[in-house]
This record gives structure tokens, sequence and C-alpha cells, in this order.
């Protein structure tokens, strides 16, 4: 296993110019999210996985993604080292990058299983949201609360009127405002209103030849397969074929070399193999 110091500034800048990408609508604003999955470690004490997430909501299609990415690479701060390192921290979870409504109706999204790359294809969900009477103020927004069903979980979210968008975090939409929370039945996951991001960027969409398509329903039954596995808590390598980390290096962001366990495993700039995580929680059953 190769060992890498990484200079982040480089390595973004040059993925960046190594990729033509098309402008698809115009992000007015994005909207922050603290994003919480709620489980256990190996050890079955309780655990969380934490990060942020943006939607970054355009005209017609929205945009969800790791925040720090988002503002690497929507807003343009490429040499931010607060941003660097926050995305550097955040590769471990392989987050996806989603679109929805790209193409009208449809979804897109560019996801991870290692040592795959995939291009899910989707509907645009519709959900059947029971509006209510209560209120709660969230970032000084008034919101009103809603309850709907969504790939098996029921979501409680608050949503405000004060900002007419019908968008929300990850594939939560459709409601009479900006969605600013959102929380499982189970109390497994949360979306919780963190800031917007006031700045009008082009949203960029890219295809590439590397990327595996599958079908929506595919992809969710194969990730749940691989990942609610018992071994994988265990061994979250226990699925990844023989040879696959052959090339794969050992990176950290800067500084003094970091001990072993402190290390991200890369088989390409997008393409983590983490080391330790916590019992698999699916945000989508189905």
């Amino acid at each position: 296993m190769k060992k890498i110091f990484l200079s982040l500034a480089l390595a973004l800048a040059v993925s960046v110019q190594a990729q033509t990408k098309d402008s698809i609508d115009t992000a007015q604003f994005a909207v922050v999210y603290d994003y919480k999955v709620y489980s256990t470690n190996a050890e079955g004490r309780p655990a969380t996985d934490s990060m942020q997430v943006a939607t970054l909501v355009g005209n017609r299609v929205t945009k969800c993604l790791e925040y720090n990415r988002a503002m690497l690479e929507d807003f343009g701060e490429s040499f931010n080292k607060v941003f660097q390192y926050g995305e550097w921290d955040a590769r471990q979870y392989n987050l996806p990058v989603l679109y929805v409504n790209h193409p009208e109706g449809e979804t897109r999204s560019f996801d991870k299983i290692v040592p795959h790359r995939y291009l899910v294809k989707g509907k645009v969900p519709v959900i059947s949201w029971k509006l209510s009477d209560d209120t709660l103020t969230i970032g000084g927004y008034l919101c009103h609360k809603a309850i709907g069903e969504y790939a098996g979980r029921t979501w409680t979210t608050w949503y405000t009127e004060e900002i007419p968008s019908s968008a929300g975090p990850w594939k939560l939409r459709g409601l009479p405002g900006l969605i600013l929370k959102a929380e499982d039945g189970r109390g497994l996951f949360s979306f919780t209103f963190s800031g917007l991001v006031n700045r009008q960027v082009p949203l960029t969409y890219m295809e590439e030849d590397r990327h595996q398509v599958i079908t929506e329903h595919k992809f969710i039954s194969h990730r749940n397969k691989l990942f609610c596995n018992k071994r994988y808590v265990q061994n979250p390598r226990y699925y990844i074929p023989e040879g696959a980390l052959d090339d794969a290096v050992e990176m950290w962001a800067g500084g003094p070399e970091l001990p072993a366990e402190e290390k991200q495993t890369v088989i390409a700039r997008d393409l983590i193999v983490p080391k330790k995580v916590n019992v698999y929680q699916p945000l989508e059953l189905k």
C-alpha cells in the first residue's frame, strides 16, 4: 500500500480543470443542512455519523451533495482550506451527487459502491403529504408541519412558506415552502437547517463512461444487501473483490504523518475505502 501526502489544492484544481461540465440550470441559492445518522458501532454502543449537505435550488432542478464539495466545485471556493479539509473528512462517507428533475420528471444520482461508480436513474418522488396546523420557528423562519411516507420510511418535516420553494434535503420535496427540518419516524435520520448561501451559480451536470448505469430500484437493493450484512460493521471491506485495492494509496490531508487508522484509503480522488464504519442504516428501504 502506497503512502502519499496529499496536496489538496493541487488535487482539486487538477480535477476541476480536467472535467467538462454542462450547465443545466441556475441555482438561485443553496440550503445547508446538518445531516445526522443515528446508529451503533461495532461494539453495539450508540454512534452518530454527522456531516453537512447542501441543496442547490434552481428554477427547475435541484442538486444535493456534500456541503464542502458544493462550495469547492459549484461556488468556486477551490482554494479555501476550510472547505478543502471539510470535504476531505467527508469523503469517508462516499456521499452521492443527486439531481432532482433532470431530465424533467426524473432523478440522476452519481453514487459509489467500492470499487464501482454508478449512475442511478429514478423518478422524481411524488410524496402524499399530510399537512398540520402545528408550527415551529427554525432559523428565524416560521415553519409548518407535514408528514409523508417515502421509500419505506415515514418523515416528519417542517417547511416555511417564507421561502417560496418546494425543495428540501435529499429527495424530500413537494411542499408549499422550503423544507428546513426532516426526521424519520424511527429517529434514525435528521436533516436540520443550518443556513443559506445566497449566491447564484450554474448548476452543472456531467456523465462519464466509468459510471455504470443502473435503475434506482436495483441500486438500492444491491447497496442494502451489501451494507446491511452483519459483516459490514466488523469489516467494511468484506465484499470488495480481490485485487481491487492493489493500486490503493494511504493518504492524509496535511501536517505530520498520521497513524494508519486515521489515514484514508483512496482508490481514486472520489472513491474512498472506509476502515471503520457504524452499523449501516439504509436511508431508503425500497
